[in-house]
């Protein structure tokens, strides 16, 4: 399993973040867990983060 975006031990909000389990592609990461299918080639320099996946609730910031 992947591990989380949050290698201090903090767990991020909901978002895109580098993909663990391959280089160059970012997932969405829920807040609590990576989300199946979700992982694409990241952004090129200048482009947004896509959108989150439908029926993706980001958890609220702290």
């Amino acid at each position: 399993m992947a591990e989380s975006p949050g290698s201090s031990g903090n767990v991020p909000i909901g978002g895109y973040y580098p993909d663990p389990s391959i280089p160059g592609y970012i997932r969405y990461w829920d807040g609590a867990a990576w989300v199946p299918g979700t992982s694409r080639p990241a952004p090129a320099e200048g482009e947004a983060m896509p959108a989150p996946p439908p029926g993706a609730t980001p958890a609220p910031a702290p």
